[in-house]
């Protein structure tokens, strides 16, 4: 397959067999076989907006739209960007008012795609019921990611976190045993998706 020459390319993990100690990446390349609509977990900064916009068979669960209760004057900022890294009440029903939004998006089969926030407390996710993918950046892209940070508004505390996390939450992401997708330097989401055959490019 021509995936085997590209040096970023969907990695899949099963649970072990039986009897053995633990589970790791196959060595091939495996296409995705998730029943769409396919839900996929993004890391920050990859490109979920843009795909929203320019593909109407992609749509976007963003998590602060359910973790927070805003204020009246903070859901009058229109670069919700700049709200990252401020003061916002937790909504008491997140996490739970999350999951049942993505399952229901799931289930109105209106998208072929739906793109949910990072960094989720995954195996609680797999124990409600959402089968998802996860695409995240290879940590070589760290500059990249505080430059796309930084043009979308973010202030320099959300940048510092985006700097000091993709390593870390890189780690954590291999460790999953959902199907996978590295991003790699200069890639966008939408990319990594027409590379891996999810997505087809729009005309």
């Amino acid at each position: 397959m021509l995936w085997k020459k590209r040096p970023y390319r969907l990695s899949v993990r099963t649970p072990p067999s039986q009897g053995s100690k633990g589970s790791s990446i196959l060595p091939r390349v495996t296409e995705m076989t998730s029943k769409k609509p396919i839900i996929i977990s993004a890391w920050i900064c990859a490109g979920k907006t843009h795909l929203t916009k320019n593909y109407k068979e992609v749509a976007e669960l963003p998590s602060g739209d359910y973790k927070y209760i805003l204020t009246g004057e903070q859901k009058t900022v229109k670069n919700k960007e700049s709200l990252k890294s401020t003061k916002r009440e937790i909504n008491p029903a997140w996490p739970t008012n999350y999951y049942d939004a993505i399952i229901q998006k799931s289930k109105s089969n209106e998208h072929e795609i739906i793109l949910i926030a990072p960094c989720m407390p995954f195996q609680e996710m797999r124990d409600y019921g959402i089968n998802f993918s996860l695409a995240y950046p290879d940590p070589i892209c760290k500059e990249e990611y505080k430059a796309r940070a930084r043009n979308r508004g973010a202030n320099e505390e959300f940048v510092n976190r985006v700097a000091n996390s993709i390593q870390t939450d890189f780690e954590d992401f291999l460790k999953q045993p959902n199907e996978k997708i590295i991003l790699g330097p200069g890639e966008y989401l939408e990319d990594a998706l027409i590379r891996v055959g999810i997505l087809n490019k729009e005309e």
